[in-house]
């Protein structure tokens, strides 16, 4: 189909509306890897990957150096399935999921332009005509106010960032987030393993009577007598998102009653099909599946989870792009939300078009 002639690996620093507060450390911007790779035709296809240490261990600088070596690997390669991306990425180097998420997610986007087709007919074809976006309520002053407004402009789905706070004053906001928001929207709460596994039980055994719907990763991603117990505290669901980084993980959640459902992302996994494999078995096994960025992605990430969040077989839990809280973007047609719901691109690959000059003024060397 065509042949990969170079591969370019920089970090982008953009400025976000307001920094994101988690359970144990706040994101003043959005600090990611973005890798560029062109083709024997002329085509030029784009990935991206959140720095995300809590989580996957990379940084933006470890994922520049881990795509430089794994690229002389891939240049002058012959692309021709793109079920075959998989088994040509992983093997490359050991681990680096975020930094081999963004070569997949390029090269994705470069079978989509020469087939002509959206990335989401790459991946299977459309399971759904449209994905809700969930709105992060996530410590600012005047969260709940904001949230009451985007409930008034069709958002459905909402989540409460907890853990930085106490579990008391988390289940205030969690009830007044529910409150602001009406019977009718999804409300969720997500603790980003910052609990500890007294105070997760603690807001475990009352987030059903605030109102929420789940309960996302409440103690560390590896405590899974942690999480069992607190689903059986629990009248709600609880997930899991950092304890979830394979197939093998998301079956043991499964089999030791931690999770009812979780959370999948292309940083952690590698891939769009691997993500495609995991939402397959999460459905056999009856679990409920959420589909998210980190907490800041350009467009060109934020485009990927787009289509993904339309190809996936189950997707109860909503989706979370990230772009909209950027104070800027590097790319000329942003993802949009109307309505509460995301708006996938239709071009080609990802759909989206690159603005270089934006993509200067933010690069990093």
């Amino acid at each position: 189909m065509f042949r990969i002639v170079k591969i370019d690996a920089f970090t982008v620093v953009l400025p976000l509306t307001a920094p994101v507060r988690l359970s144990t450390i706040t994101i003043p911007a959005c600090d990611n890897l973005i890798v560029r790779i062109s083709d024997d035709s002329g085509c030029v296809g784009w990935g991206e990957a959140s720095s995300a240490p809590m989580m996957t261990g990379e940084t933006s600088p470890g994922m520049v150096a881990a795509v430089r070596y794994m690229r002389h690997k891939l240049e002058e390669y012959e692309i021709e399935e793109a079920a075959a991306l998989p088994d040509l990425i992983e093997p490359l180097m050991y681990g680096n999921h975020a930094a081999k998420s963004a070569i997949d997610m390029a090269l994705l986007d470069l079978i989509g332009q020469h087939r002509k087709m959206p990335l989401y007919e790459i991946l299977g074809g459309r399971q759904r005509e449209r994905a809700a976006m969930i709105w992060r309520i996530s410590g600012a002053p005047d969260e709940i106010d904001t949230a009451r407004q985007r409930h008034e402009e069709g958002f459905v789905a909402f989540k409460v960032k907890v853990a930085s706070q106490d579990p008391r004053t988390d289940l205030a906001r969690s009830e007044s987030a529910r409150r602001a928001v009406g019977k009718g929207a999804r409300v969720s709460a997500d603790a980003n393993e910052g609990y500890t596994p007294a105070e997760a039980l603690f807001f475990a055994s009352r987030a059903g009577d605030v109102g929420l719907d789940f309960f996302e990763q409440p103690v560390r991603g590896h405590d899974t007598d942690s999480m069992h117990a607190c689903a059986e505290a629990s009248s709600i669901p609880i997930g899991a998102d950092e304890g979830l980084h394979s197939l093998e993980d998301i079956a043991r959640h499964h089999e030791l009653g931690a999770a009812a459902g979780g959370s999948l992302k292309l940083i952690k996994l590698g891939g769009a099909f691997q993500v495609l494999q995991a939402a397959n078995l999460m459905q056999r096994l009856q679990m409920h599946v959420n589909l998210a960025g980190k907490a800041a992605d350009t467009s060109i990430g934020s485009a990927a989870i787009a289509h993904l969040a339309l190809a996936l077989p189950v997707l109860d839990w909503d989706c979370n792009i990230t772009n909209q809280y950027l104070v800027d973007d590097v790319v000329k047609n942003p993802v949009a939300v109307v309505d509460g719901h995301i708006v996938t691109p239709e071009e080609p690959g990802l759909g989206i078009s690159v603005d270089e000059d934006k993509l200067s003024r933010y690069s990093q060397a």
